[in-house]
């Protein structure tokens, strides 16, 4: 019993090390994104289509940095595909770009669904801006300027459930901020 609790937190160590590859190393480093224009890009779509940057101005964006073997960047696709059919029909774009190349990308998908448009093999892109540390979610305003940066969505504590879940009230209030201005 107690090899198989050291290697289940082995392996919880090991899911949860690979998201943490350096670049920003804290938090409190993601407000330093904060206030500046978001990094433009030119770059194909998952579709291999041409996917520019300046195809967006005028919209709210919404930016998820992630990788396939980030067991955090995993657990949160799902309230990320919540948030996005949430938000159907607002002036609102949902991109993921990921250090994965697009074969790595597409079987990943046919297993699990994200509902993102998604950008692959972007690691030169990712890393001189955002560094690498997953999941990073970036929220950009209508001109272009990054107002939010958060890594994973919250996590909150509530009695009838004491071990937390993934909490994106937090997330869901700065999108729609965003799109009232």
């Amino acid at each position: 019993m107690k090899r198989i609790v050291l290697f289940a937190g082995l392996l919880w160590v090991l899911a949860f090390s690979a998201c943490r590859q350096g670049g920003i190393q804290h938090l409190e480093e993601y407000r330093q994104l904060v206030g500046q224009e978001f990094p433009a890009f030119e770059m194909k779509d998952l579709e291999g289509n041409i996917f520019r940057w300046s195809d967006m101005q005028g919209k709210v964006i919404f930016v998820n940095f992630w990788f396939t073997r980030c067991a955090p960047c995993i657990e949160e696709i799902p309230l990320l595909n919540q948030i996005r059919q949430d938000f159907a029909g607002e002036d609102v774009v949902f991109l993921s770009i990921s250090p994965d190349d697009s074969l790595t990308i597409a079987q990943f998908l046919e297993k699990t669904g994200f509902d993102f448009t998604h950008i692959p093999g972007a690691k030169s892109y990712i890393e001189p801006f955002f560094g690498n540390e997953y999941p990073l979610n970036v929220f950009v305003d209508r001109n272009g300027v990054i107002r939010h940066a958060l890594g994973l969505i919250p996590t909150s504590y509530e009695r009838k459930n004491p071990y937390g879940f993934l909490d994106d009230r937090e997330f869901r209030r700065r999108l729609g901020a965003l799109l009232r201005k």
